[in-house]
């Protein structure tokens, strides 16, 4: 076993976890009038399911998240008669995420993809920072990339502090403890960037241009 074998088998399962949908991201989804949703991070797969209900059957769901948790999202989908999920896994491996599948959905489209992007994943700077990169290159102009957790600090979450989780002290720095780092993504490259209209305070950003179909 190497150093960080038992930092991966002791990971919070649900490190950013809110049970239920997000009723903030429906409503803002429904709104848009798109019809291919990529969702990063899906925890239980709530917001999916609200989504999926939304597009009935229209359109195309592109989920991000460990393995063993999009078998049960979309085992949830198929139960309740969706067909449009898109499954890209990845592993529990410390150094894989949903950055190496949203490169390979790049190399295998080389255009946009996406309509609505929910980005709810690691919330760190060294994951969600390339995260929104790909991202920016698969979102489709007039397209919307909404972030959860603006302010949300490792040092402030239930799971992740280093009190609840002692090897928080060995993988980040107390700076990087300390920082929100959605905030540090949001700040640094995307409220900057001239080729995004914020569309609600930290949270929704809209590409410029215009969906095909769109309100």
């Amino acid at each position: 076993m190497n150093s960080l074998d038992h930092v991966a088998e002791s990971f919070p399962e649900g490190v950013l976890a809110v049970d239920g949908p997000s009723e903030r991201t429906l409503a803002a989804f429904a709104a848009s009038g798109a019809a291919v949703f990529a969702e990063i991070g899906v925890y239980e797969g709530d917001t999916t399911l609200g989504i999926a209900e939304h597009l009935g059957g229209r359109g195309e769901l592109h989920l991000f998240d460990f393995d063993d948790r999009l078998d049960v999202v979309m085992g949830r989908l198929g139960a309740a008669g969706h067909r449009n999920g898109i499954a890209h896994p990845n592993s529990r491996k410390i150094m894989d995420s949903y950055n190496w599948s949203l490169m390979r959905l790049l190399e295998a489209r080389r255009k946009p993809v996406f309509e609505y992007v929910y980005l709810d994943g690691v919330h760190t700077w060294g994951v969600d920072a390339l995260a929104f990169l790909l991202i920016d290159r698969l979102l489709k102009p007039g397209g919307l990339i909404e972030f959860d957790d603006y302010h949300w600090t490792i040092q402030d979450s239930p799971s992740m502090n280093p009190r609840a989780f002692p090897a928080a002290d060995r993988l980040y720095t107390p700076e990087q403890i300390e920082s929100p780092q959605v905030a540090l993504v949001v700040d640094l490259l995307v409220r900057g960037d001239p080729s995004y209209q914020e569309i609600d305070q930290n949270r929704l950003f809209r590409k410029r241009g215009r969906l095909p179909g769109a309100p």
